[in-house]
């Protein structure tokens, strides 16, 4: 296995809440590691910026950007050298509260980034160009999201847009938003003054309380699944000319108790055969499913500990034969092998401590 490296985002400073535990040395920034030959895992340096969250490469993997999710929310532009040392380009206003995800359209000329909003009136999805240099430019729409369905008191009172996902083929956008039980449909317009044109008519509706959450897709563009926070399942889709259609909803515990749901990133191992999704709260688990590529449909393959607490986001080295597994709560990177043949995971012993790390992202 050739040697790679990966970055790390991350909540800085400390943390509190059910569950948290007190990190050591709280994190400062965006940590580069290397992943060896041998399975090892050496931390490089960090670039201290404040709680950088999500982390998305531009196509070419020459810019980075990262959510800074904090109240008064903002997006970084990074210049990326080859070794994955960062530089800071630019950074511009978020226009929303805790921006937590972000993604880049396939044509490669918008950043979009979800403002989740803890607090009511500040959620919603903030499009910017991207420049030649790599910079963000000026903001060219924003769509708030004001509603919830109110169905969860404390986490639905308003609307809190989570992930910003673009389908396989440029042409659609789908926000999760977690707030209102919505994945919201907007359709990609590059020219248009503002890029992105609601379709109400394709949002997709959960049950009061299920909390859609992140989104991905099957290889071939033909599937889409759902992962949903509160409710602790996948919801998975059939795609036909820009509709979604649900054909699959499966649990990912058995238990009917709220403390043991939580579901959380969702992710295809680079075969597409085996599908992975967190489940965090007490459980703290990573879920396997192996994915039929012609139905679409998963089915159970098995449950594995993810190391550590509140099991956010993870990520598969380019061959597939390590998960790592970025541990919110526990302030630790877990390594995990792969099994190819079955998707089981493995612990290899490896692993990194940094506080309260959010997302994973692997260079080419």
């Amino acid at each position: 296995m050739p040697a790679q490296t990966l970055l790390v985002g991350s909540w800085t400073g400390q943390t509190t809440g059910e569950g948290v535990q007190k990190a050591i040395y709280p994190s400062q920034g965006i940590y580069r590691l290397r992943l060896n030959s041998d399975g090892t895992l050496l931390p490089l340096d960090v670039l201290k910026l404040s709680s950088p969250s999500w982390i998305v490469f531009s196509h070419d993997h020459k810019f980075a950007y990262t959510t800074n999710e904090n109240e008064t929310g903002s997006v970084t532009a990074l210049k990326v050298d080859k070794d994955g040392k960062l530089h800071i380009i630019n950074e511009v206003d978020s226009q929303g509260a805790h921006p937590t995800h972000a993604t880049i359209t396939t044509d490669g000329k918008y950043l979009l980034a979800a403002n989740y909003s803890v607090n009511p009136g500040h959620a919603g999805v903030t499009i910017f160009p991207i420049e030649s240099n790599g910079a963000l430019g000026k903001a060219v729409q924003h769509v708030p999201f004001i509603e919830g369905s109110h169905a969860v008191a404390d986490r639905q009172a308003s609307g809190h847009a989570h992930s910003v996902n673009i389908s396989p083929d440029g042409k659609m956008l789908f926000v999760a938003d977690l707030g209102a039980d919505t994945v919201h449909a907007f359709s990609y317009h590059a020219g248009n003054k503002e890029p992105f044109s609601a379709e109400p008519k394709l949002d997709l509706h959960f049950k009061p309380g299920e909390g859609p959450r992140h989104m991905t897709f099957s290889a071939d563009g033909k599937f889409a699944y759902v992962s949903t926070e509160m409710s602790a399942q996948v919801h998975v889709y059939r795609i036909e000319q820009d509709k979604l259609t649900e054909i699959q909803v499966i649990n990912l515990t058995d238990s009917q108790d709220p403390n043991n749901k939580g579901g959380a990133g969702i992710l295809f191992s680079p075969d597409h055969k085996f599908l992975y999704v967190g489940n965090r709260r007490r459980d703290n688990v990573i879920v396997v499913y192996k994915a039929d590529a012609t139905t679409g449909k998963l089915t159970l393959s098995n449950r594995f500990s993810a190391g550590g607490i509140e099991p956010r986001a993870f990520a598969f080295d380019k061959t597939g034969q390590y998960l790592l597994v970025a541990n919110v709560f526990s302030n630790n990177i877990v390594e995990l092998h792969r099994d190819a043949e079955t998707g089981a995971l493995t612990p290899t012993g490896v692993t990194v401590q940094i506080g309260t790390p959010t997302d994973i992202k692997f260079l080419p």
